[in-house]
């Protein structure tokens, strides 16, 4: 097993600033698992980015926004195309319940994870806690001391 995480939001900073770093176990590789993530964009015209064109549809930005997953601020919605998308490559209809109802990051993950399967079967992944301990700060009893904040 390989880990690795699946960053999720704005980790690069040039928007709302919020995100959160999944770590996980897989059974592939990192390169294994990105090439499947452009392949299935392609396989299927949807994708969970809006940073490059893996579907290769060459739609216009207003059209494209309709085959993208949980892109925009405070929209994880799941569009009709999407759906419809999804169902036709036999994503359960359970998950897109569950989606549909609260579409929280462990329901986009397992979503993720499934859409990635279609191009790289016999992925397997699981979720696991990072548990490295912190030296300092975030209320720590005995370090609760902030470093390097002039280099901010």
């Amino acid at each position: 097993m390989n880990k690795m995480y699946l960053v999720l939001g704005d980790w690069s900073d040039d928007g709302h600033g919020k995100f959160e770093k999944i770590l996980v176990e897989v059974n592939k590789t990192v390169e294994e698992v990105q090439n499947a993530y452009k392949a299935s964009c392609k396989l299927t015209g949807i994708a969970f980015d809006h940073d490059e064109d893996y579907t290769e549809t060459n739609r216009g930005w207003k059209e494209a926004e309709k085959y993208r997953i949980a892109v925009e601020y405070e929209d994880s919605n799941l569009s009709g195309e999407v759906l419809e998308i999804l169902t036709k490559f036999g994503c359960p209809l359970k998950m897109l319940e569950y989606y549909n109802e609260d579409a929280c990051q462990e329901n986009y993950v397992k979503l993720w994870f499934w859409f990635i399967n279609l191009s790289l079967p016999y992925l397997e992944y699981e979720i696991v806690a990072d548990d490295t301990p912190n030296i300092n700060g975030y209320w720590s009893k005995n370090l609760n001391a902030s470093f390097g904040y002039g280099l901010f």
